[in-house]
């Protein structure tokens, strides 16, 4: 009796670590599936966004290609944006596409914040038709805020389209084109690959099965082991 307890709680342990172990194993494939296929969509010709709506959803990670204006009046700037270590905002900017009422939100890019939040950073804007490349997205990721609005913009922690078209009144294209173009702006435009974060899956399911097996050989020993004569 006295060592069905602890083989009931070393089974437990086994069977939780396993099975969490093989779960982040099926999320690594998931990921190295999703990045294949982002691979070969990334080498599609890309789509031209004027007037027509565009179905974002069906079109996700897809590249794109849009001239316009931009509108840097109805800057927007994305909470809590690590890039290497440091704190920033990814800028989100429209675009007014080139004969035509309607707009495009672009991320620009990244750059680093300041220590006083009411003072936002100052984005370079180069005037006139510009020709932007990018990646579409259905809208940016969601992430933890500290604050709703500053001073000469506004400081959100995301972003939709549809939400984005009625704070700034503008009629926006469903979909966020992150900028793959360079341009002389001091943004960065590193934006990570939709199926990176496998080899972390697949280190965390070391951890797991290390943990496992780490059970099993204890539980091995102190079942196993003789009583002194």
């Amino acid at each position: 009796m006295k060592k069905i307890i602890p083989t009931l709680a070393a089974l437990l342990v086994i069977l939780v670590t396993a099975r969490l172990g093989f779960w982040q194993l099926d999320r690594a494939h998931q990921r190295d599936a999703l990045e294949e296929k982002m691979l070969a969509v990334r080498s599609s010709p890309p789509i031209i966004l004027g007037p027509a709506l565009i179905e974002a959803k069906s079109l996700d990670a897809y590249p794109a290609m849009v001239q316009g204006e931009w509108v840097k009046e109805k800057t927007l700037f994305l909470d809590n944006q690590i890039y290497q270590g440091q704190a920033g905002f990814q800028v989100l900017m429209p675009l007014r596409i080139t004969g035509s009422d309607w707009y495009v939100l672009v991320n620009r890019g990244w750059i680093h914040g300041t220590n006083d939040r009411n003072q936002l950073p100052q984005i370079i804007t180069p005037p006139g038709i510009q020709t932007i490349s990018g990646i579409i997205h259905e809208r940016t990721p969601r992430v933890g805020s500290v604050g709703k609005f500053a001073r000469n913009g506004a400081i959100w922690s995301e972003v939709e389209p549809s939400q984005f078209s009625e704070w700034s009144g503008l009629l926006i294209q469903p979909l966020v084109l992150y900028q793959t173009s360079t341009a002389q702006d001091g943004l960065v435009r590193d934006w990570p690959h939709p199926g990176s974060g496998a080899d972390r899956n697949r280190g965390y399911a070391l951890q797991w099965f290390s943990l496992a097996v780490t059970t099993l050989i204890f539980w091995g020993y102190y079942f196993l082991r003789r009583k002194p004569a």
